[in-house]
């Protein structure tokens, strides 16, 4: 399929979107095509690689410790099962893609194979590093590996949050009713952990940019957000406990995280906030500044109504879950149009990393690739649902600026992947939002994919 690398009109009309849809398909057929040829060359190899350089273009050194093939992202392995399944699952009722079928079927059954063997090894957890043995390490004071070991009773992490909903939808898909039964059982132990405070953030941060979480008195939201997507996933599974699941974290951000009815008075409404102190209150720095991460917040809309439209298409909603769910629905335009203004910068058009919520101003104007696509997503989808026409306009308005920057970021002479980060110049810098891997299909395909599905159904 042709990549036209299209540019978006101010006055957007449905052939306009269309034609969207197009370069969309064809991004997520190229990526994938280029990540399953990236697997076949080397058969001793049952992991996702995705180890190249996107502004050079080039394969990262073999023996760099945190680029290199030694170096297996419990994040990217997880995330990849997902976007294999999530892709596999579209481009079998399409044209385009349909022949790579065969090849991520191939796949799903290694990767999951080998991830299921990797936790027995460290007491039912992935990390966020491992060597392809399955050892966890971390990075000592000069940055080199460190192994460590992961027990039972260790916390669980990010790696265990996208390696347990990556491992249900891959079991999902093949139809592996063992493999399926131990990712239900891994998804409801990190539910367990996430709303029994055992859960803790497992990311080594690879730019000094973006600080560690602070860990006392701080409660961030990430893995509330994230997890709905596992809600997302079981939902369009057709589990009814998947419902009330999702429901609960959504309403645990929406009640939480975000400035919903000015009740925070000096905040702007829809205004979303990363972390919370003991109290429940926006956890405020030291100097004064109240963070937010607007892709995050975008994101968070993206995966509710996904979430949403999967309980409503398969009809798994009590009469009460369905006000629920409506009633969570009429908020996203408001939390849309919020952070993206604050998270938006014109030129050379992007979304920030970081926003102060009291200064109005950018902590870190690197604008990272994943916010846009996810942020495609959750125009298109708040698009379909939107209420009156002036909705319509937030949401079209939205997803035309956020598709004419991704533009920017989509390398044709690169399998239609994208530059992982640019700065406030517009140039691609080697800055490294969360792993060095680059996107395995998860925040760029599977968002793409929503937007195409959103898009056709106008």
């Amino acid at each position: 399929m042709p990549y036209h690398h299209i540019t978006l009109p101010t006055k957007l009309k449905i052939e306009d979107l269309q034609r969207a849809a197009q370069d969309y398909e064809a991004i997520a057929v190229e990526m994938m095509r280029a990540i399953v040829q990236r697997y076949q060359r080397t058969p001793d190899y049952p992991f996702i690689d995705t180890k190249l350089d996107l502004i050079t273009g080039r394969d990262f050194n073999s023996g760099d410790s945190i680029r290199g093939r030694e170096a297996i992202y419990g994040w990217i392995q997880g995330r990849g099962l997902e976007a294999l399944a999530g892709h596999a699952r579209f481009f079998a009722q399409r044209t385009a893609g349909a022949d790579l079928v065969p090849a991520i079927q191939v796949m799903l059954r290694e990767i999951l194979a080998k991830l299921r063997q990797m936790r027995q090894r460290s007491g039912g957890h992935l990390s966020f590093f491992m060597h392809p043995d399955g050892q966890p390490f971390r990075l000592d004071a000069d940055g080199h590996p460190e192994p460590f070991t992961l027990t039972a009773e260790d916390p669980f992490g990010f790696s265990d949050l996208f390696a347990a909903k990556g491992m249900f939808a891959a079991a999902d898909y093949l139809g592996d009713a063992d493999a399926r039964a131990e990712s239900l059982a891994y998804i409801a132990a990190v539910e367990q952990a996430i709303w029994g405070q055992h859960f803790q953030s497992d990311q080594i941060s690879l730019d000094p940019k973006n600080h560690p979480e602070p860990q006392s008195g701080y409660y961030a939201h990430g893995h509330y957000m994230i997890h709905i997507g596992t809600a997302a996933i079981m939902a369009a599974a057709g589990i009814k406990t998947a419902v009330e699941s999702g429901l609960r974290l959504i309403e645990h951000e929406l009640n939480t995280y975000i400035n919903l009815g000015r009740r925070i008075a000096d905040l702007e409404e829809g205004d979303f906030w990363e972390g919370v102190d003991a109290d429940g209150r926006p956890f405020r720095e030291p100097s004064g500044v109240l963070l937010s991460d607007p892709g995050h917040s975008l994101e968070f809309v993206g995966l509710a109504l996904k979430f949403i439209a999967a309980c409503q298409q398969n009809s798994l909603a009590t009469s009460e879950q369905t006000q629920r769910l409506l009633s969570a629905q009429e908020h996203m335009p408001i939390i849309l149009e919020r952070n993206f203004k604050n998270g938006y910068i014109p030129e050379p058009r992007g979304i920030s990393k970081a926003f102060d919520l009291v200064s109005r101003t950018h902590l870190n104007t690197d604008m990272p690739w994943w916010n846009l696509p996810e942020t495609i997503r959750a125009a298109s989808l708040c698009l379909i649902s939107a209420e009156g026409e002036k909705q319509k306009a937030l949401c079209l308005r939205i997803l035309r600026d956020c598709h004419n920057a991704f533009r920017e970021f989509t390398r044709p002479d690169l399998h239609l992947m994208a530059y992982q980060t640019r700065n406030i110049s517009g140039q691609p810098v080697d800055a490294i939002p969360a792993t060095a891997d680059a996107d395995p299909g998860y925040h760029t395909g599977l968002s793409l994919i929503d937007a195409i599905t959103a898009i056709e159904s106008l």
